[in-house]
Parts: structure tokens; C-alpha cells; sequence
């Protein structure tokens, strides 16, 4: 049946494909090392007994044991050099929307020309840090992550995209980013089109597969943050997350005194995750604004349930952290919408099943008297401002007009992932989203469709070192030939299950028929001592001499066991490119002071810097204190993300 289309638009949308030239650095080649526990493990959540039914079943559900089967992206720099990002450019004179398809589609811009002001962060500088599911992230725009709770695997990794020309009829064209995520087996579609002065991202998730699959998803906007900023949401409480495992319900905007507003990011100490308890609204609205009454808006249908404001806070290391990932004068606030009520939470999507939604981004004028008014009063005004009551007739409209078309050409490719999926599923099209097509792509993804079709694995099967281990995958790698890549994908198969054994016999078994370095890590994760271990270290490293990860973890494991001698004898033999890292030299630091040669310590500590800096890690911190017990931690290595002393 035909969905009446909404009251048109005045202005005609057209797409097209363009190239941002930016200042920074891309991710090198992904890590040959499997992943086989989370980057950043989440620690047990305690939820308050205040919190609302289910909630404590939906934070123990669905957890991520691992990124596998991505590899990690953890081979980056931070220097700065021209790059040219290829872009799609979204405009229809009222506004221009900035698409970057081969970094998870992120919206980099969204330029209001009506008045003449960007309404996004947008990065001076492209920057990857350790903040994603996968290690590479960069800050800024409107990313959208499907997954687990973090950054989505698909951040720093290129999608599908097309351009559906005039398939939003009035309002004009519409642009397509799609991918298949791998860590849940979920198709992931997101149509971008412009209404008036408003970016609309009409948005869903397809469980391809019968059974039922944990269902995560929030977008991100960062969005300008100065002295003056304030976020509004009407809710009079949230659930807060400050790194310190409690997920705790609080009043907004006051959570813990009345001198602190957390609407003002700036006025919080320290960073932490607000949540709006927002579910029984008639729709769902935050904003961020400015003192004059200028600023951003996002809105969505019913059901993206959840908005979340994300605050680095004025202490020392979220200045530091905002310095690191931005530079210089260019703070930025994190303003959220999620289909569950906080971020720590999944929800089962049940088999061949959908969800979606539709979102609005745009700006938001309000009274000057209006922002710097009460809390409930000035959020009540911007809800009316921004909200839109036709918004579920818009969304009804594409999903049952838009959401469907096929592709004519594609002007980004995405991994070649959802093909081989499709293959192992003997399907040809996605159920549930029968239009999104899925190529056929020259990447890791033909070592897996070798294994598919039978055919001989001896060509490319060094160009996927990280195999897929969904169980469909581990029916099908235990019933192909004998191979040396066969027998690896089943020992990193078997390790992610806890078969220990069985993974250190195909590990053998893939060293007998290859030597390799992957292999010999392998064993050395197994490894009963120490010894074992440092010596399937040393035997990988030889295969694989400039491998910055196996070098990370021997070095690690060696000092972790009481040996930093043997790591600085390890850490001489490096090539020069590993030796330079900086999480090279902090390792060097770190076993210079286990091993009493302190002063040498605080030369590497005097200029080091650490690309792959984790969230909330302070390793830096915590050497720097041993190293200099009576002297302050100084400002460029102040990544505190929390204090035991200090409240939001």
C-alpha cells in the first residue's frame, strides 16, 4: 500500500560526490593479531534499586566478549600531513550536509547556509585515538553505532554508499550508507535526506538471521562547547555512568549540588555519561545552545528512546583529552539518542526481524532569556521549538516509499562482508532488506568465499590472518580440506570458545603444514609459563619482525612477570620503526623503573607520547608518580578521566 507523502518541501535536495581535503593522518594496515578479550572490558554494573524494570537484566545481556571477528585498527600516528577523503555532499541552499562514506559514514558537517553557521564539531584535525570498539576513533560530526556499548566497529572502516536520485520526491535525494556489522551478524541501513532546513536520517537495523541477536544502538553528535553552552532535555532525572561502575539515578539538573548545573558541560568537574529518563514523552528532543539563544537540535520518531549527554568536564584531563583529540581551542560536548534508556544496555532483536526510526538535525533559536532560564522551563521551550508532529507521518512515508528502493551504481564500496555472509546463508538478497545490495568485493572477504566455493586457499589466505568465527563460519571451516589457514581459523575458533586444547593442537597443526607468526602467538596466549610463552614470542617476532603488536605483548608480558631486564634486552633488538613508538618507549620506561634506572626512565617521560592512549586509561599518570612522588602530574599527561575526590 502506498504511504501519502508528507506536505512537501521547499527546497529541492541533490547529492553529490566530492572530496574533502583535511589535515591529519589515516590508520595503517589492521593488526594480524585476533582479539580475543575486549579492548576495554566492562566491569561489573551496579544499578540502583531504583531502576525501572528490566533495566538490570538489559545491562547483564548482551555483553561483547570481543571484537572478533574484526581486527584490531591500532596502527596509527599523530602527525599531521594533507589528506583527501572521498565525500558525498548533501545540499539544498538551505542546508549542506558533509558525508565521509569510507569512515563509517560519518556526517563531518552539517552547515546551516540559511543562517550562515556550522552546527557541528568539526574536527580541525583528523585524529584517531584508542576510544573505538576496534582501537581507531576519531572525535567530531554524527556517527552512528550499531554494535556494542563503545564506538562502533565500523568507525574508521568504509561502508556501502549510493545516491537514490529524487527519491524523496519534493524534498529531492537521498543518500545511502549500508554495511553489514560483523561482531553481531545485523545489517545496518541509514537514509540521509534533506526536509527544509533539517537532515533527516531515516535509520534501521535487520536481523538477517532466525534466531534473535542483542540490539545496541546510539548515534553520537558532537557538537561546539564553550564557557556559555547549555544542553537542554526535558527530564527532571538520569541515569549517570562516571567510570566507576555505578549506574546511578540522579536528579537533572542538579545531581549532587545545587552550585553545579550539569546543563552547562562546563561547569561539571570531571567527565561522565548523563542518560534522560525521557521514555514517557510524546517525542523525544535535546539540544545544545548557546547563551544567545543559537544552537543545535536533534529529534527523532518514537522509537529511539534514549538521549545521553556525554561531558568531558573542566578538570585537567578532559581539557587534556579534548587537547588530544581535537587540539587546541576546540571543545566539544557529546549530545546522544539510543534505542535503549542508557548506553550499558542491550535488548534482544528478534530473528528476521527490523527496527527503525527516523532523526532530524538541525538549528534551534531560542530566546536568550529563554536558555538562561530555569531548567525545566528553558528545556520545556526548546522541546517546543525543535519538536516535529509530522515527523512518524515522515518516517511511515520512507519506510514505506524510500526504505525499499534498490541502487542503481554504488559510489563508495564497503567490505565485501555482507556478500560472504549471504553466500554462507545460501541467500541472494538480505531478508528483511531485500533492496541493499551486497558486492562481491576484492578484500579478506575471498579468503572466506575461497572456503564457501571450495576452492584453493593457497593465493590469499595470508591476507586474512583475523578469520570469521560466527558459528556458522566454525560448521563450515571444520569441514574444509586440510590447509594451513584452514587449521589457523580453527585454533583462533576454538580459543574464543575456551577450547583450549583443541585451539593449541590447530595451532601445532597450522605450524607443521606453515610456519607462521600468528600461529606462534597463538601458542604463546596458551602457554602453561612464562618460558613457553617468551619463547613463542621470540619465534613470532622472528617471522614477523615489525609486527608493533607482538612486540607490545611480549614486552608487556615480560614486565607484568617481573622481568624488566630480559624486556629491555628485548626491546634493543627492535627495528628502529617499533623501537620510535611511543608505546614502545613508555613499555621502556616502565621497565627502566622496575629495574632501578629511574633517571633514565625520566628522560623517555620528558617527551613521550602514546598514539593508541586508551579512554580512562593512566598508565601515564601511574609511572609518572613513581617516578616523581613529590612533584604534580603535569597538564600534557593528565588523561584522568575521573577522581574519587571530585563529583560531575
Amino acid at each position: 500500500m502506498s504511504v501519502p507523502a508528507p506536505a512537501p518541501s521547499t527546497a529541492y535536495g541533490r547529492a553529490r560526490s566530492t572530496r574533502l581535503r583535511v589535515t591529519g593522518s589515516l590508520p595503517g594496515p589492521e593488526s594480524t593479531l585476533p582479539a580475543f578479550t575486549p579492548l576495554r572490558a566492562l566491569s561489573p554494573v551496579e544499578v540502583g534499586p531504583d531502576a525501572p524494570a528490566g533495566m538490570a537484566e538489559r545491562v547483564a545481556y548482551g555483553r561483547l566478549g570481543s571484537p572478533l571477528p574484526y581486527a584490531l585498527q591500532s596502527d596509527y600516528a599523530r602527525h599531521d600531513e594533507r589528506v583527501e577523503l572521498p565525500a558525498l555532499e548533501l545540499a539544498n541552499g538551505l542546508m549542506t550536509a558533509t558525508v565521509l562514506p569510507t569512515l563509517g559514514g560519518r556526517v563531518w558537517s552539517l552547515y546551516d547556509e540559511a543562517r550562515g553557521r556550522e552546527l557541528l564539531h568539526v574536527n580541525p584535525v583528523l585524529r584517531f585515538a584508542n576510544f573505538g570498539l576496534t582501537d581507531a576513533w576519531f572525535a567530531g560530526g554524527i556517527e552512528w553505532n550499531l554494535g556494542s556499548t563503545g564506538h562502533t566497529s565500523l568507525s574508521s572502516r568504509p561502508m556501502h554508499a549510493a545516491v537514490l536520485p529524487g527519491a524523496a520526491g519534493e524534498c529531492g535525494d537521498v543518500i545511502r550508507l549500508w554495511e553489514w556489522e560483523r561482531t553481531r551478524d545485523l545489517v545496518l541501513q541509514v537514509d540521509l535526506w534533506l526536509r527544509g532546513d533539517r537532515l533527516l536520517a531515516s535509520t534501521r537495523v535487520v536481523n538477517p538471521d532466525p534466531e534473535p541477536k542483542p540490539l545496541y544502538y546510539w548515534t553520537n553528535i558532537a557538537v561546539p562547547e564553550t564557557s556559555e553552552t547549555r544542553v537542554l532535555c526535558p527530564a527532571t532525572h538520569a541515569w549517570r555512568t562516571d567510570y566507576s561502575g555505578e549506574l546511578r539515578r540522579v536528579d537533572v539538573p542538579h545531581p549532587d549540588l545545587t552550585a553545579v548545573d550539569i546543563s552547562r558541560p562546563g561547569a561539571s568537574a570531571m567527565a561522565a555519561d548523563y542518560f534522560f529518563e525521557v521514555a514517557e514523552q510524546e517525542s523525544r528532543v535535546i539540544v545544545a545552545v548557546e547563551s544567545d539563544g543559537r544552537g543545535f537540535a536533534q529529534t527523532s520518531t518514537a522509537a529511539l528512546t534514549g538521549r545521553k549527554l556525554f561531558l568531558w568536564g573542566s578538570g585537567p584531563g578532559g581539557a587534556r583529552w579534548q587537547e588530544w583529540l581535537s587540539g587546541l581551542d576546540s571543545a566539544y560536548a557529546e549530545i546522544q539518542a539510543g534505542v535503549l534508556p542508557t548506553q550499558l544496555e542491550h535488548t534482544p532483536l528478534a530473528g528476521r526481524a527490523e527496527v527503525s526510526w527516523t532523526e532530524a538535525f538541525g538549528a534551534v533559536d531560542l530566546a536568550p532569556s529563554d536558555v538562561a532560564g530555569e531548567y525545566a522551563a528553558a528545556s520545556g521551550r526548546a522541546a517546543a521549538a525543535v519538536r516535529i508532529p509530522e515527523l512518524e507521518d515522515v518516517h511511515d512515508h520512507w519506510r514505506g516509499e524510500i526504505a525499499d528502493l534498490s541502487v542503481d551504481a554504488l559510489v563508495c564500496t564497503g567490505s565485501g562482508w555482507g556478500h560472504a555472509e549471504l553466500g554462507l546463508r545460501g541467500l541472494d538478497a538480505c531478508p528483511g532488506a531485500p533492496a541493499l545490495t551486497f558486492p562481491e568485493v576484492d578484500d579478506a572477504s575471498a579468503v572466506a568465499l575461497a572456503v564457501l566455493r571450495g576452492t584453493s586457499l593457497d593465493a590469499g589466505a595470508d591476507r586474512m590472518p583475523v578469520p570469521p568465527v560466527s558459528d556458522l563460519w566454525f560448521d563450515l571451516l571444520r569441514q574444509a580440506p586440510a590447509h594451513w589457514w584452514r587449521d589457523l581459523a580453527l585454533a583462533v575458533n576454538h580459543q574464543l570458545r575456551g577450547h583450549l586444547a583443541a585451539a593449541r593442537a590447530g595451532y601445532k597443526a597450522s605450524l607443521a603444514a606453515r610456519p607462521s607468526a600468528v600461529a606462534e602467538r597463538g601458542l604463546a596466549l596458551l602457554a602453561d609459563d612464562v618460558d613457553s610463552a617468551v619463547a613463542h614470542y621470540a619465534r613470532a617476532r622472528s617471522l614477523d619482525p615489525d609486527s608493533r603488536g607482538l612486540a607490545t605483548e611480549q614486552l608487556t608480558l615480560l614486565i607484568c612477570c617481573g622481568r624488566p631486564d630480559h624486556a629491555l634486552q628485548v626491546i634493543e633488538t627492535l627495528p628502529d620503526a617499533v623501537r620510535r613508538h611511543g608505546r614502545t618507549r613508555l613499555l621502556e620506561a616502565v621497565a627502566l623503573t622496575d629495574a632501578d634506572r629511574a633517571d633514565e626512565a625520566r628522560l623517555i617521560m620528558d617527551d613521550v607520547e602514546v598514539p593508541d592512549l586508551a579512554e580512562g586509561g593512566l598508565d601515564l599518570g601511574d609511572l609518572w608518580v613513581r617516578l616523581h612522588p613529590d612533584l604534580p602530574l603535569p597538564q600534557r599527561l593528565d588523561f584522568r578521566m575521573h577522581d574519587d575526590g571530585a563529583r560531575p
